[in-house]
């Protein structure tokens, strides 16, 4: 997937976060246009494995479950945990994807998700980034080699506005992960019409959410979507928020009314 984007001299592309929701809905057109016409839960896996061809792999990354993710950049070798935490190292290809052991289990299928998304969201991001040069693959290296490790907060995360203005490259990097991540797990389309229709169930009419206002409705309401996209209650917050749906307050202290046809 080619993004036309304009780029730093270091290969990082200038996105804006608005611009998320349309290369996310892109790249569901081009692979998985069904996800696009109702909500549903996108198949992450088969997005990452069968579109992206990437190879996911599970092992202890860290000890502590710091580190949720990684993907490589390029041939390169990886020292982790394997299920009884003995030291394992792995032989990785370019495009090869490592989560967490941790994420196993159904508590855990949101969270686990969405860190796949972020990986891919990397993989389709950054690798001009990690390649400046695409015709002798001369890449950038940090302290993992190839590898890019995506800490358990940069992966769902929650940024204040005025935490941009110090961030790094590296910053931007996950910045720009986890937004595409949520545009592609939260197609912003079927995630506001499947909000709209928890409202509707709820005998709600309102076009958002005041957040803390009814805290009953909002939990319900958040659940259905975490059922629908099978994200974790957190993400489908966080997407909430971004596309003004869950609200500090109102405009100018009423709530809008959705005209139900």
């Amino acid at each position: 997937m080619h993004l036309d984007y304009p780029m730093k001299k270091n290969g990082m592309y200038i996105i804006k976060k608005r611009e998320f929701d349309d290369i996310g809905e892109n790249l569901l057109k081009e692979y998985m246009p069904d996800v696009l016409e109702y909500p549903k839960a996108v198949d992450i896996m088969n997005l990452a494995t069968e579109c992206l061809y990437l190879d996911v792999k599970d092992m202890y990354i860290t000890q502590d479950g710091s580190i949720l993710g990684m993907i490589a950049f390029d041939d390169t070798e990886f020292t982790g945990y394997g299920i009884g935490l003995d030291e394992e190292t792995l032989k990785l290809s370019a495009g090869t994807v490592l989560i967490d052991y941790s994420l196993w289990g159904n508590s855990n299928i949101g969270r686990r998700r969405y860190t796949l998304a972020h990986e891919c969201s990397h993989w389709i991001c950054h690798r001009p980034y990690h390649s400046p040069d695409k015709r002798t693959f001369e890449f950038r290296k940090n302290e993992a080699g190839s590898l890019i490790a995506c800490r358990s907060e940069n992966i769902e995360g929650v940024r204040s506005a005025s935490a941009y203005s110090n961030y790094d490259d590296s910053d931007w990097e996950e910045w720009q992960a986890d937004s595409l991540a949520a545009a592609i797990l939260m197609p912003r389309k079927t995630f506001a019409r499947a909000f709209a229709d928890a409202m509707y169930e709820e005998g709600v009419r309102l076009r958002y959410l005041i957040k803390g206002d009814d805290i009953i409705t909002e939990r319900r309401v958040i659940h259905r979507l975490t059922e629908i996209f099978e994200v974790s209650h957190k993400a489908a917050q966080i997407r909430l928020k971004t596309l003004g749906l869950l609200r500090e307050c109102s405009y100018d202290g009423r709530y809008d009314m959705i005209v139900w046809r």
